[in-house]
Order: structure tokens, then sequence, then C-alpha cells
């Protein structure tokens, strides 16, 4: 099979988006299938069109590295008309997913983002575009059900697909160290980075030994027990998970799905979360959840899985389990179902 896949945002950044679209490129090589890429920008190597002109804008409380460039249209359209079947991520993000949406032949679209109110009243500005999603050759799908709130009412996706996740993280034979808790996650205020850090002196007077590894994020005179790891490579990111007792998400809201999480228990961390619908829906059993925001509660909860080896045992069993339901052997395959429908449909 011939597959195009679109994304709106530079993938030489690091996202979730971003992520999706490359390691589905890497999925669907190893069936054997012939990928372009459309992005605004392209990591070298990779066959596709670079949109160019990229900006950065703030959506859903974070910055999104897109292209509004006039010439999407024009500089997409040779990568667009090849192939069995398009796969245009975030269809109605300006410019590239919306210019994908104006061309013809089959095609999967899919929604990521948990979209503040601004955005679903875009959606609904753009309105031409979305009535061509009811098109017999579109699929709608969507990675949650946060994910698909984008739409308008009486749009909904055909079929939820979760992110897919490699579930491989790390060498197996890594020591796990009691007390170590990790953060990953960029420093924006949606990620709870600053929660977590207000906590961490209340949980080193109950754990002095206890220590906190951030990944993602640099600050200059951390607290006592803490380091900053900054922007990391995903060798020392599935070391460090897999070496990990805890790993925390303390993110106050914005989040559709959680690629994050899927790591942290395919590592078998032991997971404690902010009580978001998509966290819940990911991790299930598998975690233990606080109120968003609730700085009493997520030390509580971290002060509750460090004093318990029991407790912290159990998380750390139940986690692999949960994160199989997310490898790229599930996701990749239906996926691939969704183009082959789509493909059957359109001739």
């Amino acid at each position: 099979m011939k597959v195009c896949l679109v994304s709106p945002y530079d993938l030489t950044e690091p996202g979730g988006v971003q992520s999706q679209v490359l390691e589905l490129a890497d999925w669907l090589k190893s069936q054997g299938d012939e990928v372009r890429i459309v992005a605004p920008r392209l990591p070298g190597g990779l066959s596709g069109a670079e949109v160019g002109s990229v900006v950065r804008i703030r959506a859903n409380r974070s910055v999104a590295p897109i292209s509004l460039s006039p010439r999407a249209s024009a500089r997409m359209k040779g990568c667009l008309g090849w192939g069995d079947v398009a796969h245009i991520h975030e269809p109605l993000m300006p410019l590239v997913g919306v210019a994908a949406l104006r061309l013809r032949g089959p095609r999967v679209v899919t929604f990521h983002a948990d979209p503040p109110g601004w955005v679903t009243r875009l959606y609904r500005g753009l309105h031409p575009w979305v009535r061509s999603l009811k098109s017999s050759r579109t699929m709608v799908t969507a990675v949650s059900r946060q994910a698909a709130a984008a739409l308008p009412s009486g749009w909904e996706p055909e079929r939820i697909v979760p992110n897919g996740v490699d579930t491989t993280i790390g060498p197996a034979e890594v020591r796990r160290r009691r007390g170590r808790v990790v953060f990953l996650g960029r420093d924006e205020p949606r990620k709870g980075l600053g929660l977590l850090l207000e906590g961490w002196p209340a949980i080193r007077a109950r754990h002095p030994h206890a220590e906190l590894v951030i990944m993602g994020a640099e600050r200059p005179d951390p607290p006592e027990g803490a380091v900053f790891l900054g922007r990391v490579s995903s060798e020392v990111k599935e070391w460090t998970l897999r070496s990990a007792e805890i790993y925390v998400a303390p993110n106050l809201g914005g989040e559709s799905f959680g690629i994050v999480l899927v790591e942290a228990m395919a590592a078998g961390c032991a997971v404690i979360v902010s009580d978001l619908k998509s966290f819940r829906d990911v991790a299930g059993s598998a975690a233990r959840y606080f109120a968003p925001g609730s700085l009493t509660e997520m030390v509580e909860q971290i002060h509750q899985v460090l004093r318990s080896p029991s407790v912290s045992d159990r998380l750390s069993e139940a986690g692999p389990e949960r994160a199989g339901r997310f490898s790229w052997d599930r996701v990749g395959p239906a996926y691939r179902e969704c183009y082959e429908k789509v493909i059957r449909r359109s001739t």
C-alpha cells in the first residue's frame, strides 16, 4: 500500500502528533508499505514534501509549530496525488490540514487534541471543510473521546483509534531505584511541573532519600533532591523510566490522551496522575489519581506509594499489561483497516 501522511506540525520539533506521524510511518514501512510525508518541515532522510515557513502560535495552553504559508496547497499537491490513501492528522489545523482537505482521493483524518473553546468555535467557522468530512471518500477518526469533541455535534468520528506507543521501553535489566520519582514533559503551565516542584519539599520531608528526575525541562536552582535533565534522547528517557519507582503526571488539563503515561506504564513505573478523563481512559486501574491542581492530594498519593512497597509493586506489575493495549501491534493494524475500508468505498 502507498500511504501519504500529513502533519500540520513541524516534524523536527517534539510533540504528541509529531511522534504519532513518525512512528506510524515506521510501522507502515516495517509492513512493506511505501510512505511519503507532508509537513512544514521534515527530519532528514524522510520522503515527502516540506511546506516550510514555520510559525509558532499559542494553542491549548501550548505552542504549536505550524505553517501559514499560502503556498501550502501547491507544495503538497504532488505528494497528495500520489499513492492509495492520504492520512491527514489534525485536518482542520491551519494551513496544512485545511489545504490537504481540498484535494481529492481516499483519505483518513484523525483528530488528536482536546480543543479549547476557541478552537471548537474556529472549527465551526470552517463549515465547508467540516462538511467535506462527511464524504464517502473520507473516514473520520479520533484518538480519544476528548479529541472527538473537536467536531460539532452530529459529526462524530466513525472510529476511535488510540495513539500508538512503542511499548518496548528500555533494557529490562535496568535496576529500579526505590524512591526515584520521574516527570517528563515540556515546561508549560498545563503540564503541572510547577505543582510538582511546589510539593516536592513536603515529599522530601517524609522521604529524605527520595529523588526527583525531571526530563524535558530546565530551570535554574532545582530544589534539594531534584535534578533537571532538559531535553533527552530516547535512550536516556527509556533508561530513566526503567530506573524509576514512580512516574507523576500532574497535568492541569488540555490533554486528549497521555502517550507518556503509556510509556511509563510499559516501563513498569508506579503511575500517579491527575484525574483527567483522558488519563483515566488510558491508565484505568493501573494508576493512582488526584484532583487536578490539588497539591495536598498529589503529595499524599506520592507519599502513600513511597511508603508502601506492596502498593508500588502492584502498580508496577499492572502497568505493562495496560500499556499493551496501545502498542503499534494493535494500533497499526487498526489504521490499516481504516485505509482499506475508505479505499474500497471510494472506488
